[in-house]
C-alpha cells in the first residue's frame, strides 16, 4: 500500500508541475491578451480532463480494493466460524 501511495503522490506532483510549467510558459510567451486568455482556457481543460480521469481510476481502484477486503473479511469470519463449530 505504501508503494502505491508513493507513485500516487508522485503522478499528482508530475500533473501539478506540467499545469504550473504549461502556464508559466504561456506567460511568458509574447501573445496577445486574446490568444493568451484562450491559450489557458485550453490547458484549464486539458488538465480537468486528465484531474477527472485520474479520479476516476483512482475511484476504481479503491472499490476494488474495498471488494476485496470485505471477501478477505468474510472468507476470515466463515473460517472462524467452521473452528468454533469443530
Amino acid at each position: 500500500m505504501a508503494n502505491n501511495d508513493r507513485i500516487s503522490s508522485f503522478l499528482l506532483g508530475v500533473m501539478i508541475g506540467g499545469v504550473i510549467g504549461g502556464v508559466t510558459a504561456l506567460l511568458m510567451a509574447p501573445t496577445s491578451g486574446k490568444k493568451l486568455r484562450r491559450k489557458i482556457s485550453d490547458k484549464a481543460e486539458d488538465f480537468y480532463e486528465d484531474a477527472q480521469e485520474y479520479y476516476d481510476s483512482g475511484k476504481e481502484r479503491v472499490e476494488d480494493i474495498y471488494k476485496e477486503g470485505r471477501k478477505k473479511v468474510s472468507d476470515i469470519v466463515e473460517d472462524a466460524k467452521k473452528i468454533v463449530k469443530s
